[in-house]
């Protein structure tokens, strides 16, 4: 069971993830940025725990809802209907621990190892989106361009949305609810690059396949294989660099580039970037305020060398 997308909260629970407090701290830097451009405000959920998205599921089914349903159960005892998280893999946790939550044998079990643990328990009423959606939803196109002080004018951006941001479906719900984005052909990143000056790499066909982040450990040949088809086919497209929405494709994507450029070539090779780090930029951050040069990938070389400070 979904839970339907709507204005509920006027703040909505923020969710950042292991990953923003982490090697992905220039998305959350950056992130903050954004949004108070956009007058939009979270409320950071106190004493958040590792949503469990890689690894857990495979070692307990029980424990993998458990954590991400006490993240809920902490949004929900704020009286938060609605939890935005920047990490798709963060949204699939949490969406697949809401739809869980609905069958009560699984509710009881859950909510027995949140109280053994000293949390609030979960009965579910909170829905889950992704920061993309959220900046979309509640600023959309015209007020982003409104916010513009440094179009993004000459660079060609890749949009690059991952596996996780639209599917499974019956998890994230894009597709499926009103005003959600489209599931095979996702719009939401390319508009607010559009609006914020830059050309989309319209003819990029690497948008929704997966950065192979979840063969890091366990096949790290593939890994690369599947970074360096995102990065040949955003050289392809006549991209300059990539936007990613996620801190695990673009850390996974910025770790193989070593090993993409000795398997497949340098030219192969794009920066990356979060793509609130490039809407920080063209509000009129600084290449160092919106910690592009923290990037593996140094994105702010090249946008340097674009006339970009």
């Amino acid at each position: 069971m979904i839970a339907a997308r709507g204005v509920a909260d006027p703040t909505p629970a923020y969710y950042p993830g292991c990953s923003l407090d982490g090697l992905g701290n220039p998305y959350e830097v950056s992130a903050r940025q954004v949004l108070a451009h956009l007058g939009l405000k979270l409320e950071r959920i106190v004493d958040y725990n590792c949503c469990g998205a890689t690894e857990v599921k495979n070692l307990s089914h029980d424990v993998s809802l458990a954590l991400p349903s006490r993240n809920l159960a902490l949004a929900r005892a704020r009286d938060h209907h609605e939890v935005v998280a920047a990490c798709s893999g963060c949204v699939y946790s949490l969406a697949r621990a809401n739809e869980a939550i609905a069958d009560e044998p699984t509710r009881m079990r859950i909510n027995a190892l949140l109280e053994e643990g000293g949390a609030p328990t979960y009965d579910g009423g909170a829905s889950v989106q992704h920061l993309l959606e959220f900046i979309y939803r509640r600023a959309g196109p015209e007020r982003v361009r409104a916010a513009v002080r440094r179009p993004l004018t000459g660079l060609t951006v890749a949009p690059y949305y991952g596996c996780l941001y639209t599917r499974p479906r019956c998890y994230t719900g894009v597709g499926k609810l009103a005003g959600t984005d489209d599931p095979i052909h996702p719009h939401f990143l390319d508009e607010l690059l559009v609006a914020c000056g830059a050309d989309v790499a319209r003819d990029f066909r690497a948008k929704t396949i997966c950065c192979g982040g979840g063969h890091a450990l366990s096949d790290l040949d593939v890994s690369v294989a599947f970074s360096a088809s995102i990065l040949a086919e955003a050289r392809r497209a006549g991209a300059d660099l990539v936007a990613t929405i996620c801190p695990l494709g673009e850390i996974n994507i910025e770790n193989n580039l070593d090993r993409v450029r000795a398997a497949y070539g340098a030219e192969v090779v794009r920066p990356v970037a979060y793509f609130t780090q490039l809407m920080s930029l063209a509000f009129g951050a600084s290449l160092r305020e919106a910690r592009l040069a923290d990037n593996f990938s140094r994105p702010d070389r090249l946008l340097r060398s674009r006339g970009f400070t």
